[in-house]
């Protein structure tokens, strides 16, 4: 097997033209972030007074990605990624995936501020181990650490043309539609509020009309209508040339178990994997703006969700590809450290 070796890049863009080739749901949190940060949403971003602090690192075995850790913006975490090749299950793979996080770890404090390292995201396997080289390292050179419990443990799945089931036409799916109008960024901004008291950053009012505001410009956020009243909708975000990711999907509590989660996630999977049925609301004839992906991805925690996500075609479990026979689900990890007391 080839040795592998360490490769740092001065900027974002040219990180992204080095991992093209790997532009799979895998890749997707890396590469998607990267490109947000490169393009239109820099500006929003800079609102918030991120200093940038850039580090973008990658693991080769021989001229293949093995392991990428990188960072952006201080408010970010560190996203670490391996590209969908990468399969653990296989020893060698299983092993060189192991090295690689360790090296990053010995490698990461001659180019960074240590105190910068807190939170990191990405495959569980890697993620648990780049933690413990990294606070074995630091702890012989005199600076204490501890691991923290995960704050998420969950999957990131994927969905392609060739896992989707047969599309029933529900009698609800053109109740589905891209949020267009300021009356709707009214209705959403609410539920957008409701949404993040579900996680670690709850978001005033404010906050979310900026945030389903920006999305309704971009065309990334899709609305259910029930009668007169927006009942749930999914945000979507993270786009690269070949994927597109499911950020939110937000039901009103006495909207659930009415099955619009999953008529949401189904209409919206099908119409940026391009099998969208056609007649759902305002989009009879046009395709996404983004183009149509290969890839369709989201992160997962819950197990209720993970139900609805399966049964519209997201691969779960020991579940391949159809076409590739490559594993389209990993498990993922948000942790992190801080310093002993």
């Amino acid at each position: 097997m080839s040795a592998l070796r360490i490769v740092q890049f001065n900027e974002p863009q040219d990180f992204i033209e080095a991992a093209s080739q790997y532009d799979t749901y895998s890749m997707n949190f890396t590469l998607g972030s990267l490109l947000d940060y490169t393009d239109s949403i820099q500006a929003a971003t800079q609102t918030h007074r991120d200093r940038p602090t850039k580090v973008l690192l990658a693991v080769y075995r021989g001229n293949e990605l093995l392991l990428s850790l990188t960072k952006h913006a201080e408010a970010f975490a560190w996203m670490m990624a391996s590209p969908s090749h990468v399969d653990t299950s296989c020893a060698q793979d299983g092993a060189d995936l192991l090295l690689a996080a360790q090296m990053l770890a010995n490698y990461l404090s001659s180019i960074t501020d240590p105190n910068l390292v807190d939170k990191v995201i990405g495959p569980e396997l890697a993620v648990d181990t780049f933690i413990k080289a990294w606070v074995a390292h630091m702890q012989s050179k005199g600076v204490h650490l501890t691991a923290l419990e995960p704050s998420v443990k969950g999957w990131v799945l994927c969905a392609t043309r060739a896992s989707l089931p047969p599309w029933s036409t529900p009698s609800s799916h053109n109740q589905v539609s891209l949020a267009s109008s300021q009356e709707d960024i009214a209705a959403l901004a609410p539920l957008y509020v409701e949404f993040s008291r579900n996680g670690t950053h709850p978001q005033t009012l404010e906050v979310a009309q900026n945030v389903i505001r920006e999305a309704v410009d971009k065309g990334k956020v899709w609305a259910y209508r029930s009668g007169d009243a927006v009942a749930g909708y999914i945000l979507v975000g993270r786009v690269t040339p070949r994927t597109v990711a499911i950020r939110n999907v937000f039901v009103l509590p006495d909207h659930r178990r009415k099955g619009i989660a999953e008529t949401m996630v189904h209409t919206v999977t099908r119409y940026y994997l391009g099998v969208a049925p056609s007649t759902h609301k305002g989009n009879s004839s046009t395709a996404p703006k983004e183009g149509i992906k290969e890839e369709i991805c989201l992160n997962v925690s819950d197990p209720a969700a993970m139900k609805i996500y399966k049964r519209c075609g997201f691969m779960l479990d020991d579940v391949r590809d159809p076409h590739t026979e490559r594993k389209r689900s990993f498990r993922s990890l948000w942790g992190g450290v801080e310093r002993a007391q």
